[in-house]
């Protein structure tokens, strides 16, 4: 059902069409993630944590961007087959390798996705932080991940370097990410879907591209026969609307890093989604579910009550 990724994304039918960002947001974006590009910048945001909020500081910057959680859930999917019940999906999203995220960290993270052993492992985005160099090491990162039923990803923002509608990112970025995670024997879904498991009723994995490049669509959706349980993966979770209802059991995504910076118990005051309700966490939406990873990686190293985390989902009928 799936094709080399690297071969050209169908964008004649039913786009998913966001509308621009004004001029001086646009321009505001820009000098930010230069910003964000900069290591004297960085090192000024640390510096200014760890000497103006000394304790919260140091927990926020040195502490919780690399304590990892294995997040356990166990969902009810409609009509689920008995060959399926017990399925176990490993999510990991927005590694942002070439950022500050160290390499040990990240190590250790395809480390504790392959000791949970689980059936299938999807990885929904953002895999470099903008430099299409940033993709050499992906390989040897990603080889380790293996699983019965496969490995599968979908492309985030970074991975076409853009940043808001409209943004032409950065060329060459994409190309490089692909042939990486190919390399590393993961297969990349750009609106295509493919039948996992075997018996009369598969599940199907769809993966949508990424939402601010323009490439998504949702017309896959209507190829998938109705009885089959569905499972989509995109990095945005401002894709949502744009979904028929009841048209998914689960939807995978990442993008936000659970807001990075949030007072405990409440949601945080920036997202990076038009949609704050799904800014990190688990949401029902019509007959299924609605999973936002609070990520791995970070632009910013920092994080309060928004721990990166490794997800593991248990399907079941009951």
């Amino acid at each position: 059902m799936t094709t080399s990724a690297l071969r050209s994304v169908d964008l004649s039918s039913d786009p998913i069409t966001l509308p621009p960002l004004p001029p001086w947001k646009a321009r505001l974006h820009t000098k930010l993630n230069q910003l964000a590009c900069s290591p004297r910048i960085h090192r000024l945001f640390a510096a200014s944590l760890l000497l103006g909020v000394p304790g919260l500081g140091a927990y926020a910057h040195l502490i919780e961007p690399t304590w990892l959680r294995v997040r356990r859930l166990t969902l009810p999917v409609q009509n689920l087959p008995l060959a399926l019940d017990g399925f176990r999906i490993v999510h990991l999203s927005d590694l942002h390798m070439g950022s500050l995220v160290p390499h040990w960290f990240l190590r250790k993270t395809i480390r504790t996705a392959c000791a949970l052993a689980p059936d299938l492992i999807v990885l929904t985005g953002d895999f470099v932080h903008t430099r299409p160099e940033d993709g050499s090491s992906l390989t040897t990162l990603l080889g380790e991940l293996q699983a019965p039923s496969g490995v599968f990803a979908v492309l985030g923002n970074h991975d076409y370097a853009v940043n808001y509608p409209g943004d032409r990112g950065m060329p060459g970025v994409e190309t490089s990410v692909i042939r990486a995670l190919e390399k590393a024997g993961v297969t990349v879904l750009r609106n295509e879907w493919v039948a996992l498991c075997s018996g009369k009723t598969p599940l199907a994995l769809l993966g949508i591209d990424e939402l601010l490049s323009g490439r998504a669509r949702v017309s896959p959706l209507h190829t998938i026969p109705s009885p089959y349980p569905r499972v989509v993966l995109c990095h945005n979770p401002d894709v949502v609307p744009f979904l028929p209802p009841n048209s998914f059991d689960l939807l995978l995504c990442g993008h936000t890093h659970g807001g990075q910076v949030r007072l405990p118990l409440l949601p945080p005051p920036i997202t990076a989604t038009h949609n704050r309700r799904f800014w990190g966490g688990l949401f029902p939406q019509g007959r299924g579910w609605v999973f936002v990873s609070r990520g791995i990686g970070y632009t910013w190293q920092v994080r309060v009550a928004a721990r990166p985390e490794c997800a593991e989902i248990v399907l079941t009928g009951r």
